[in-house]
């Protein structure tokens, strides 16, 4: 597992990267993944217009890597699907979001071009209702875990049955209901206990 953490304090913008404090750009360091790596991005402590950069540079990067920009460098092969998994959606790709943010521009493309390139969105919020319209409707699966009666009355949840939403205020931790097209109705699932916690 490779990780990569870009904390607030990094000169992002320096000229130069010394690689004997473990420094690394991120085209460079992105461009040799592999497959079954995870490569970990934290913006959250990064001013505004940073945060734009450096997910405009990772995305920018992962789509070049998919059209085989890098494919003439050494130790460049890139696996057939990139998960980009984005967490706390709703800060950077909601209905409030301002249409000019360069993060949600960048959102809207994976979702909405990104499978072409073998990029897919993997994505975690609190209210799926916040969600930019074109953002949840390039979404093939939705997994909704436990939320309150206000947010299943919204009209984003009217092609769920009734029964489901009911269940959706109630389920426990670990359990989810899934959406995808290819069943014919919903599935309730449940993950399982770690085992350390089995034979407590």
């Amino acid at each position: 597992m490779a990780i990569f953490i870009i904390q607030h304090h990094n000169k992002i913008f320096a000229r130069s990267v010394v690689e004997e404090d473990g420094e690394t750009r991120i085209g460079d360091a992105m461009k040799y993944i592999k497959k079954n790596e995870v490569h970990v991005i934290d913006i959250a402590k990064l001013s505004e217009d940073k945060q734009a950069f450096v997910f405009g540079d990772a995305i920018r990067t992962l789509y070049d890597l998919q059209l085989g920009q890098y494919s003439g460098d050494e130790g460049v092969n890139p696996p057939s699907r990139i998960v980009v998994f984005i967490d706390e959606l709703n800060k950077y790709a909601s209905k409030e979001v301002p249409k000019n943010s360069p993060i949600l521009k960048q959102v809207l493309d994976v979702s909405e071009r990104g499978r072409s390139l073998g990029v897919v969105l993997f994505a975690a919020e609190q209210f799926r209702s916040a969600i930019h319209d074109r953002v949840t409707g390039n979404c093939s699966t939705h997994a909704y875990g436990r939320t309150n009666s206000i947010e299943v009355s919204k009209s984003d949840y009217k092609s769920v049955p009734a029964v489901y939403k009911n269940m959706m205020t109630r389920l426990k931790q670990g359990e989810y209901i899934i959406q995808n097209p290819i069943f014919r109705s919903l599935l309730n699932i449940k993950f399982p206990k770690p085992i350390y916690k089995q034979f407590k």
